[in-house]
């Protein structure tokens, strides 16, 4: 069996998880198609920055990276390459000033609110 497919397991927890959420989007006022693509785009976001934080953290460990410090000092080379081109000012931008790159908690936590916020914006909640 792939990863992948080890999503759809039919398990009595992830039902719970699904009920439970289904459940609170109903009493929202939303129809079942409605609340199960609020639900899955919810999960999609969490499932991808877990498999994401579990890419890096391998990838760092293969090259025996202890830090995200560690990782930049190791990939500057190729990184000052790619910028040097020009075809990346936005990414640039963020290497340079962005004061948060290894605080994952505060990213994972602001990148759900904007999943959520635009949720509840959507649906008027």
């Amino acid at each position: 069996m792939s990863r992948g497919s080890a999503l759809f397991i039919v398990t009595p927890s992830r039902m719970a998880v699904a009920e439970r959420g289904l459940s609170v989007l109903a009493a929202h006022g939303l129809d079942a198609d409605s609340g199960m693509a609020v639900l899955r785009a919810v999960t999609s976001f969490v499932h991808g920055a877990a498999q994401t934080e579990i890419a890096l953290r391998d990838y760092q460990e293969r090259h025996g990276w202890t830090s995200g410090e560690e990782t930049r000092e190791a990939l500057a080379p190729q990184m000052r390459h790619l910028m040097g081109t020009g075809r990346c000012p936005a990414f640039e931008q963020y290497a340079l000033g962005a004061s948060r790159k290894d605080d994952r908690a505060w990213e994972f936590a602001f990148g759900l609110d904007c999943v959520l916020d635009g949720i509840a914006q959507r649906l008027g909640i």
